[in-house]
């Protein structure tokens, strides 16, 4: 509780002293959600940067040296980890950890332990990604350029698996879904660590076939898998109208995962790919993927058809599994992959973010609702065309493989810039408002709304509230009037100065309805006489 200043206005006093005696504010403090949303746009960010450039251009890189030559060695396998690296933690995992410090404590009614924790947190995994990025493209910073990227890394995890961990018990109900993500942080902990003991004994920077194909097993299978599962059966259910089946069910895909991966480990792969194939199928059942939806889906602000590309994002999951069981032969491990992490994830993230993230953005609104079924589009067709081409290529099944190889990936780099444009101008523009303009009065509270609209504190500011613009804290308490009073002016000229602020950055859904309603009122205005009246009473 901040103490009253000497040089404030009786008026700012007595609202401080006045504060004092409430338990509890009227309105909720909207500080710390608009403080938690800033750490969040900065995950987004810089999954969108790890995306567009470490990660899928590099990749098309890869692939059109790849198709050139016509060979699969043809592109320096350090390169092909540092793509696969930046691709699957340098976006993916910066998107989901973000998602998680955002959304995990408020799924339990919680918050997040230390926000400048969760800044460090998120400063290190930055650093470690970009680190191992460069480590692999140039080979200038190794030897010690994987084991500190890798050590950063594990740090970054750690101090998020501490930040969404609940600090006591909670009362709600947790259920599966809280164990899926939680089991697929642990798994992603073990990897890194893994991964820290691995570069610690090589030199260069390059990791080892074997080890190489471990890591990437266990970030697939023990970490994408179970994560996205528990996020999804918090968001999908909802958005998509579907009914889950009993948690039993993912309790036992969760478990034939870890068979699996111990199989793995064990030299058991046929047995492994296809206990991965009933976890996967387990996991969609649990989901109801696979089934009729409940009612009606969420599309406002979305392209209508994203619900099919989500649900499709669990088609290529099993497509991806399937695959596995023959992974032996030329061309299929990779193209298996290529379906987990296009066709999956990237499809998944490109459907469900655009709905979701913006409102976890201080309640944006998403910029092109068309934007997203095109990348959804040629993602698919580029995924579709990669994963049937690249097993023909590969085993010189078919010579004409190699030329679509390109048309690929250049369908999904053109996918990855929509999406990444799409939520760059969201971020990028002003905050809309989501403000009743009948609730712009002299009673409002001037601390949630220059906590809910920080530009408002220069509107105020102009408007004669000095005091506002050079007092340390605000009184949760202190009115407009109050405000206005205090610096002896005029409270109407500031609710004026607010209400067309307010009108010009209206929200497009709240100006619909603000529309709707005027046109409504309208209309019974006209009801009032001649036709207008004779019609109503029909009607």
């Amino acid at each position: 509780m901040s103490s009253p200043d000497d040089r404030l206005p009786p008026i700012w006093k007595a609202a401080f002293e006045r504060e004092r005696g409430f338990a509890k504010p009227a309105l909720a403090d909207p500080l710390p959600e608009r403080r938690l949303s800033r750490l969040l746009a900065a995950f987004i960010a810089s999954g969108l940067l790890f995306m567009v450039l470490p990660g899928t251009l590099i990749g098309v890189w890869n692939l059109l040296s790849i198709s050139a030559q016509r060979e699969s060695t043809s592109a320096p396998a350090a390169w092909i980890q540092a793509h696969g690296h930046a691709q699957l933690f340098g976006w993916v995992g910066t998107f989901i950890f973000g998602i998680s410090i955002y959304a995990v404590p408020k799924f339990r009614g919680a918050w997040i332990r230390s926000l400048p924790l969760a800044w460090a947190a998120f400063a290190l995994w930055v650093f470690g990604v970009t680190l191992r990025w460069c480590a692999g493209i140039t080979g200038q910073h190794a030897p010690w350029g994987l084991p500190a990227a890798a050590l950063a890394e594990l740090a970054a995890v750690l101090l998020i698996i501490y930040e969404i961990t609940p600090r006591s018990a909670s009362k709600r109900q947790q259920g599966a879904w809280n164990t899926l993500i939680f089991s697929g942080f642990a798994g992603l902990a073990v990897l890194l660590a893994f991964q820290l003991v691995v570069v610690l004994r090589i030199e260069g920077a390059i990791v080892p076939a074997e080890a190489n194909h471990i890591l990437l097993n266990m970030a697939l299978w023990a970490f994408c898998v179970p994560v996205v599962m528990g996020f999804s059966a918090k968001f999908l259910p909802s958005l998509l109208a579907l009914r889950r089946a009993s948690d039993q069910a993912a309790y036992g895909g969760l478990a034939l995962i870890v068979i699996a991966l111990a199989g793995s480990l064990a030299g058991f792969e046929k047995l492994s790919s296809g206990l991965i194939l009933a976890a996967v199928l387990l996991l969609a059942h649990w989901l109801g993927v696979f089934h009729r939806s409940t009612g009606r889906a969420k599309t406002i602000g979305m392209d209508a058809r994203y619900p099919l590309f989500a649900r499709g994002a669990f088609v290529w999951l099993v497509v991806s599994a399937i695959l596995g069981i023959w992974a032996e032969k030329a061309g299929i491990l990779g193209a298996s992959r290529h379906a987990f992490t296009v066709g999956f994830l990237a499809a998944l993230i490109f459907s469900i973010g655009p709905r979701i993230l913006p409102t976890f953005l201080n309640s944006r609104e998403l910029w092109s609702k068309r934007l997203v079924f095109w990348a959804l589009l040629l993602l698919s067709a580029g995924c579709a065309i990669r994963v049937t081409t690249e097993p023909l290529a590969y085993a010189g099944v078919a010579g004409y493989a190699w030329n679509l190889l390109p048309v690929s990936a250049v369908l999904e780099l053109t996918a990855v810039l929509l999406f990444a444009s799409n939520m760059a101008v969201t971020l990028l523009r002003p905050m809309p408002a989501w403000m009743d303009l009948k609730l712009v009065t002299a009673e409002l509270k001037v601390y949630w709304l220059v906590s809910s609209y920080p530009d408002t504190r220069r509107i105020l500011t102009d408007a004669g509230l000095e005091t506002i613009g050079r007092a340390p804290a605000i009184p949760r308490t202190l009115t407009l009037a109050e405000a206005a009073e205090a610096d002896g002016v005029q409270a109407e000229n500031a609710v004026h100065l607010l209400k067309a602020y307010f009108e010009s950055r209206l929200a497009k859904a709240a100006r619909a309805n603000q529309s709707a309603r005027k046109a409504l009122s309208g209309e019974s205005l006209q009801c009032g006489s001649g036709r207008g009246a004779d019609h109503a009473v029909r009607g």
